[in-house]
């Protein structure tokens, strides 16, 4: 270990580029008093388990606020004193651990040195506990995603193994796999509708229009076949939008593709997501087998057996729980056999193709500790009556060329043991008492059945003991996602989350599992155990305010980065502000603004000053801490549009009072080093007065 002195600023050199000439501004906090303060922080580190932070890299903007915090905790003392220290630790920053101080007074390098390595004291967010993972598995939310294999939007992105690879390493544990007959078999052949053709294209002319959209038609029946409620409406809206004139239709597609710019799986990260199927030989790719693709689009195809294989690598690499896979099956029953038989091949060992002999699937869920390393199949049985059902709404809709997915066989079902798929009709199928039993609803079907009063009992009530799946509707081609807390509040475990688009319900998706593995414990009220009314759920009223101090290193917009924060004209530089948002219940009749933000500040390292107004939020009535979030959004307030330069999101309850530091992502949710926020927090909740 070693530590460097704060130092003076370099002097500036003529010529030196923007980078160079930020990171030289930026000084390392480290002890003035080298021996006893790194004997010190070693002692913390093994008393903490590792809960120090590495070295803390910091701006002059942030510096300077640190300075002034010293020097108020210092009062009129010419340095600090051991006593003052440890009350500031405890007591302002609340640090669930300190370790004893050690000397009798501290400078500020040494002020700044210990605070920053002390988690519990200086991060925004609060260490997650520990996972009580002893309940049965519909006590849990599940980090899930949507048509996984996509790395774009739903209708001309790339299908890529590489996706999964990407959302399984950052902790989703419920994937989706749609699965079609090989396109060049001989079953597809004699009957090429139930497989997706090889020769679709990515470009789009005015002339394949008509045809996209009469597959979009065919592909959202497919889709919202979950649920008998959702479809008509779907359907009649999407058939409404495409009976516009071409050129319209094709300014909506072109429309699509620049928004595809902006989602988060970079073609750059997955490797195997170049090759396209116009590039491709017209020779049997895929050995015979099974194909993964969003059926009646334009999206590539990719292999089932290369999924499974991504799946094998990445599932377990650094997280034991389970995950669960959704499976869409488009696929004849020579293809549903297939399908069994590489799922047994790739993931031997890992998949529960049996029953444990001590749970029986028809009375009983296992534990979540039961189940590590360990792959749940979620399949749909459709009937023949189902199947004939779905040609008869067809027909009532005026579509001659629906087609409904085959029956699902034997070898294929016996695989869904404790995740077994159900269809929905209506809120009566809210009274299966399967344990295994997991109901598929979109996003508005849920919405009709959650706004009724006279079935949201029965749903919160469903909700406790068995699953429910909840995906975006398909007029989302852009991969935009649905706000999931309002899901999670009335105890869905699975909300299925477009991974491809940085966007609000991602970023609360993200708050929401951050430094978990993919399952998080429902809160009091929606556990399995508990006999809880809806009204009885635990809220209070909150009085939230936030002060915005400074920020350092946030990512400038692309057009500025090699300007030093000015524009390409050289007329428009970077002009950040901060807007912080209260994600909560929405009351009733009650139209609240939770939304603030902070006066425009300069540069990429913004200072708000030593007595910049605070952001409050007050009297908020019936708020669920374990499920309400808070967003810092950074945007840049010179550009028209798409001014998000960074973020955060943190889980209501994780966010920690006192002066706190702010972990910064960028637009595409990666992490950057350098850049965060020094804000100061203040919390408080109070029970709710009866009205």
């Amino acid at each position: 270990m070693f530590c460097i002195r704060f130092g003076r600023d370099e002097p500036r050199k003529k010529g030196k580029g923007n980078f160079i000439r930020r990171m030289t501004t930026i000084r390392r906090g480290a002890p003035s008093q080298g021996r006893s303060v790194m004997q010190q922080v070693a002692f913390m580190s093994a008393g903490l388990g590792g809960n120090v932070r590495p070295h803390f890299t910091c701006h002059d903007s942030i510096r300077r606020h640190i300075l002034y915090i010293y020097n108020i905790v210092r009062g009129t003392d010419k340095t600090l004193s051991r006593e003052k220290f440890e009350a500031f630790l405890k007591g302002t920053q609340g640090a669930c651990y300190v370790e004893p101080l050690m000397q009798e007074s501290y400078s500020f390098q040494d002020f700044f040195w210990i605070w920053s390595q002390n988690e519990s004291a200086w991060s925004a967010v609060k260490r997650t506990e520990e996972l009580d993972t002893s309940k049965p598995i519909s006590n849990y939310f599940i980090s899930s995603s949507h048509n996984t294999y996509l790395d774009g939007n739903q209708l001309s992105s790339n299908s890529t193994a590489d996706a999964y690879r990407t959302v399984l390493s950052s902790g989703c544990r419920c994937i989706e796999i749609d699965v079609w007959n090989n396109p060049n078999s001989r079953s597809a052949s004699r009957n090429p509708s139930k497989s997706p053709q090889i020769e679709h294209r990515r470009q789009l002319t005015s002339n394949s229009i008509p045809r996209i959209a009469a597959e979009k038609l065919d592909a959202l029946m497919s889709r919202h076949s979950r649920s008998t409620s959702v479809p008509q409406s779907a359907l009649s809206s999407l058939e409404s939008k495409h009976s516009r004139s071409p050129s319209a239709a094709q300014t909506t597609f072109s429309t699509l593709e620049t928004r595809e710019s902006s989602t988060t799986l970079d073609p750059k990260d997955l490797t195997g997501s170049r090759s396209r199927a116009s590039s491709r030989s017209k020779e049997d790719r895929f050995n015979g087998e099974p194909v993964v693709h969003h059926h009646g689009t334009m999206t590539s195809i990719i292999s089932f057996r290369e999924v499974c294989v991504a799946v094998r690598e990445t599932a377990f690499e650094k997280n034991p729980l389970p995950i669960i896979v959704s499976l869409e099956v488009g696929a004849d029953k020579e293809h549903q056999e297939m399908m069994a038989q590489i799922m047994k091949e790739e993931w031997d060992g890992l998949l529960l193709d049996k029953p444990f002999d001590h749970i029986c699937q028809y009375t009983q869920q296992p534990k979540l500790n039961e189940l590590y390393n360990k792959i749940l199949i979620k399949v749909k049985r459709i009937s023949d009556k189902q199947v004939e059902d779905e040609i008869e709404r067809g027909r009532k809709l005026g579509i001659s060329s629906i087609r409904a997915k085959p029956p699902i066989t034997e070898a294929l079902a016996k695989l869904a043991i404790y995740t077994h798929s159900e269809h929905f009709d209506d809120h009566q199928s809210l009274s299966s008492r399967t344990p295994s039993h997991i109901f598929s609803l979109s996003e508005d079907c849920f919405h009709a059945l959650a706004h009724d009063a006279a079935k949201i009992r029965t749903l919160l009530s469903h909700n406790r003991d068995f699953f429910m799946r909840i995906y975006p509707k398909g007029l989302r081609v852009d991969s935009s996602n649905p706000d999931p807390s309002f899901h999670w509040r009335r105890g869905v475990q699975m909300v299925a989350m477009n991974w491809q688009c940085t966007d609000e319900g991602m970023m609360i998706n993200d708050a929401m599992f951050a430094n978990t593995h993919g399952w998080v414990l429902k809160p009091p009220g929606l556990l399995s155990d508990e006999n809880v009314d809806v009204e009885d759920i635990p809220r209070r009223t909150l009085d939230l305010r936030i002060t915005v101090l400074a920020g350092q290193a946030i990512p400038l917009p692309r057009d500025r980065r090699q300007l030093g924060g000015v524009g390409v004209m050289g007329d428009k530089k970077f002009r950040p502000m901060v807007k912080v948002e209260l994600h909560v219940e929405k009351q009733k009749g009650v139209n609240q603004d939770l939304v603030r933000e902070t006066v425009v500040a300069e540069t990429d390292n913004p200072d708000w000053g030593y007595s910049s107004r605070s952001l409050d939020f007050f009297e908020v009535k019936d708020v669920i801490e374990d499920l309400s979030f808070v967003r810092f959004k950074v945007e840049d307030s010179s550009a028209m549009r798409d001014n998000l330069t960074a973020w955060a999101c943190i889980r209501l309850d994780r966010l920690q009072t006192g002066y706190r530091c702010i972990d910064l992502l960028s637009k595409t949710r990666r992490k950057t080093e350098h850049a965060k926020l020094l804000v100061k927090v203040e919390k408080v909740f109070r029970a709710e007065t009866p009205a």
